[in-house]
Formats: structure tokens, C-alpha cells, sequence
């Protein structure tokens, strides 16, 4: 790493020029601190030590001249947050000459502002999502963590040399004999034709991160089924096997109309996989998408067939912590299924992992899981759940913002709108269940899924 203290260079170059590569081949990027303390200088240098172009400087630099602080188009620029307003005006002139320069495709780059990290001292909090109004798209607190300041920059890191054309990881499909050759007859994902034992696999029905679901037929009991499998680049990772275990037992526990149902789980040739009943239908994500805002007492009949589900996931002591329209099947007979446990945990238990406390989805997240996470209960689901309605209700969500760090942040400190705002004349009764399940106090949020029930009753009439 070429790491030093210095004055900011004295011009800006408006043309990106693409980044020097670092010691491993990959993109070296370039980074500037900017702050009065050298403590966290001399912190934030020795956390960034792996391959990046950084360099530190003093807030009289900026102040004097804020064009220089991006000379050079840095790729991020850390820097008290006091400092911000120094260098509003020249972040917005950046954002506008966003742009891609001309070239071919393999010359063709792109300019774009700097991703900008506030730092915080004690008690700036409330300073937060003014920063993020200012050009801000994350923070971090003074004194520095290393690991939880070298995180933040390289998600900020990815986000920026991301748009100009680093590759995306995806999980590849499977296609799987019982030889172990691949099958296949096209190139299409819906044309993947392989094999998992006595799984014939027919197309793929979605993926993340613990795993690919597929379309299969079981030839032994001639049925169709959803298979999902465990990459085997996880097999040796014991929080994936763990999580992968851990979905597979809850939905086997649970036996519920509105909860998809659990058939197996197995391995063949080192691949752990379970299989499902497999739901025809669109997510309720799909619908929000085309249709929202849906009416009233149809968005109200969804939610019900959540909180039912919730209500048969809370009496076994589990937290399903992963509620959002895109978890959530509609049959064609307007039906729901709630499915993807991947991220259950029983009630009250303790993380897995620390990378266990940053998963979920921040529009559906409910404050006391963003600033605590650790001990869940169903209160958790239901925040969740009170955002999906009023996301049904208005084709809005409550918090919106730049990055998911400006979006939790809004979970945290704004007060939630309500409802009606975004789409007036709909029922009051809805808009009030929406305000009290987006309650930010846990304790004053509506408890369970039978007062939810309770609560809609009189919509399903």
C-alpha cells in the first residue's frame, strides 16, 4: 500500500482515469482522509494497509481550497463530518458531470463523485442523516474499529468501482448426472436439464446467498417439487451448513397452510440439499410491483395470511426475520405462502456469527434489530410486516434513501409517515394497524400476530 500524510493536490482532473492495479492484480482505489485528529489518521492508514492508494490530510487543506480534495477523482473520501459543508458544493458538481466518457467497450470508463464516509465522535449522532443529505453515504465512529472502518470503505469501495464493470458474483446452477457430467440443452435457466439423484432438475426458481432453488420432479414419488442446494463451495463453511440445517428444520417443523411444506432433506455426491412443495404462483413482490396500490381489503387479506403464518412460527418459539413481499408466494387461487426461512432463529437465541447481525433486507429492518441486533422475537416480523402492508397500501415504502446505511438510519431517527399521506382514502382502520405496527419502541408496537388478526378482522368480513 502507498500510504501517506499530505497537502491535497492543487487542480482536479475532470476525466476518470481507470485505477492502478494493486499488489494481487485487482483495482487499487483511491482514498483520502481528511481530519483534524491524527490519531485516526494514523488509524484509519493502518486499517486500510492492503493495497490501496491512500492518502491523509489536514481540514486547513480543504477548507483553503475544496476543489483539490478531489483531484485526482478519488474513489472515497473519508472526513469529519464538520468538514461536509466544505465540500457540498463540489460533491454536487461531481454527481452532475456523472457521466460515461467516450471509448469502446473494453476503454469506455465512467466519472462519478467520490463515495463519501463521515466520521463521528461522541455524541454526533444526531448529526447523521443531515450528513447523508449533504453528499454523505455512510459513517463510521471516532475512535476508529479497524475491521468495522476497513468494512465500510471496501462496501463503499464495491459500490463505486462496481459501476465501472467489475464483475458481480453468482451462484452458477447446478447440473448435476448421477455420473456427476453436466447436462444440459440450452443456455437459458429455464432450459437446465440435470440430474441430483432422483431429482430431475427442470429450471431454476430462484437463488441467494445460501443457495440456488430449482424446479425439480421426484421420479421416485412422481411429484413436482422446489429443491434447494447448498453451493458446494459452502460445505466447508460452517455457518452456511449451520443456516442451511437450521431452514431446513424449521419449515419441517411447521405444518401450516400458509407456510410452504417441507418434504426431505439430504445429500448426494457432497450436496446437501432439501426439497419443498412447489408453490405455483407470483411473489407478493411481483404483484406490489405491477399492481400497487393494491385495494384495501385485498392488501388486507395478504397481510392476514402472513400474520397467520407468523402466529404458527411463534408458537414453536421461532423468528422467521426475513418478512417482505419477495418472501411471500401468491397462488393462483390468492392464497399466501410465507417461504425462505434461511435467516430463522429460535426466540432470543444469540447470533451465530457477527456476520449473522447484518443480514436482512434495510427497508423491512425495525429499528431495535439495526441498533442491537442479537436477541430477536416475533416483534421483529411484525415491524416487518406493518412495511409490507404500507407497501401494498401505496407502492411506497415508508423510509426510503441513497444507500441501505441512509435507510436505516431513517428506521432509527424519522418518525414513519403514515400511510394516508401517500394514499389518502384508504380505510382508517388500515392506516392506524400500519401506524401502530411501525412503532419504533418495540414495547408499544402491537405484540403478536393474533392482535393483528384481531385488528383486520373487520376488513376480511
Amino acid at each position: 500500500m502507498r500510504s501517506r500524510t499530505t497537502p491535497a493536490p492543487p487542480a482536479r482532473s475532470r476525466a476518470r482515469v481507470p485505477p492502478p492495479k494493486g499488489e494481487e492484480g485487482g483495482s487499487m482505489a483511491r482514498i483520502r482522509i481528511v481530519t483534524k485528529d491524527p490519531h485516526v489518521r494514523r488509524a484509519a492508514l493502518r486499517a486500510l494497509d492492503g493495497g490501496h492508494e491512500v492518502e491523509a490530510t489536514v481540514p486547513e487543506r480543504l477548507r483553503a481550497a475544496p476543489a483539490a480534495v478531489l483531484a485526482g477523482d478519488p474513489d472515497l473520501i473519508a472526513l469529519d463530518v464538520d468538514l461536509l459543508g466544505c465540500l457540498a458544493g463540489e460533491l454536487r458538481t461531481a454527481a452532475e458531470a456523472d457521466c460515461w466518457l467516450p471509448g469502446d467497450s473494453a476503454t469506455a470508463v465512467r466519472t462519478q463523485a467520490p463515495r463519501v464516509l463521515v466520521l463521528l465522535g461522541p455524541g454526533e449522532e444526531s448529526r447523521i442523516l443531515r450528513a447523508f443529505d449533504e453528499g454523505a453515504n455512510d459513517y463510521a465512529f471516532k475512535p476508529l474499529e479497524p475491521e468495522v472502518f476497513r468494512a465500510k470503505v471496501n462496501a463503499l469501495l464495491a459500490q463505486r468501482l462496481g459501476l465501472m464493470g467489475t464483475d458481480t458474483i453468482t451462484l452458477n446452477p447446478i447440473a448435476i448426472s448421477d455420473d456427476g457430467r453436466f447436462l444440459r440443452r440450452g443456455t437459458d435457466e429455464e432450459e437446465i436439464e440435470a440430474q441430483l439423484g432422483r431429482y430431475e432438475v427442470c429450471g431454476v426458481l430462484g437463488r441467494g446467498g445460501y443457495g440456488v432453488v430449482y424446479r425439480a420432479r421426484d421420479l421416485a414419488l412422481g411429484r413436482d417439487v422446489a429443491l434447494k442446494v447448498l453451493p458446494k463451495a459452502m460445505n466447508d463453511n460452517p455457518e452456511a451448513v449451520a443456516r442451511f440445517f437450521r431452514e431446513s428444520n424449521a419449515i419441517a417443523r411447521l405444518d401450516h397452510p400458509n407456510i410452504v411444506k417441507f418434504y426431505e432433506v439430504g445429500s448426494y455426491q457432497d450436496r446437501l440439499y432439501f426439497t419443498m412443495e412447489l408453490v405455483e404462483g407470483r411473489t407478493l413482490k411481483d404483484i406490489a410491483d405491477r399492481e400497487a396500490p393494491l385495494d384495501p381489503w385485498r392488501a388486507a387479506r395478504y397481510v392476514a395470511g402472513i400474520a397467520e403464518a407468523l402466529a404458527a412460527i411463534d408458537s414453536i418459539g421461532l423468528v422467521h426475520r426475513d418478512v417482505k413481499p419477495e418472501n411471500v408466494l401468491v397462488t393462483p387461487r390468492d392464497e399466501v405462502k410465507l417461504i425462505d426461512f434461511g435467516l430463522v432463529r429460535a426466540r432470543g437465541a444469540a447470533a451465530i456469527t457477527s456476520d449473522d447481525d447484518v443480514l436482512g433486507t434495510p427497508y423491512f429492518m425495525c429499528p431495535e434489530y439495526i441498533r442491537a441486533p442479537g436477541v430477536p422475537d416475533i416483534r421483529y416480523d411484525l415491524y416487518a410486516l406493518g412495511v409490507t402492508f404500507f407497501h401494498l397500501l401505496s407502492g411506497e415504502y415508508p423510509f426510503d434513501g441513497k444507500n441501505a446505511a441512509h435507510v436505516m438510519e431513517k428506521h432509527l431517527r424519522v418518525a414513519p409517515p403514515r400511510v394516508s399521506a401517500f394514499q389518502p382514502g384508504i380505510p382508517l382502520l388500515a392506516d392506524r394497524i400500519v401506524s401502530r405496527l411501525l412503532v419504533k419502541d418495540p414495547e408499544r408496537r402491537i405484540q403478536t400476530p393474533q392482535e393483528v388478526l384481531g385488528l383486520l378482522r373487520p376488513m376480511l368480513d
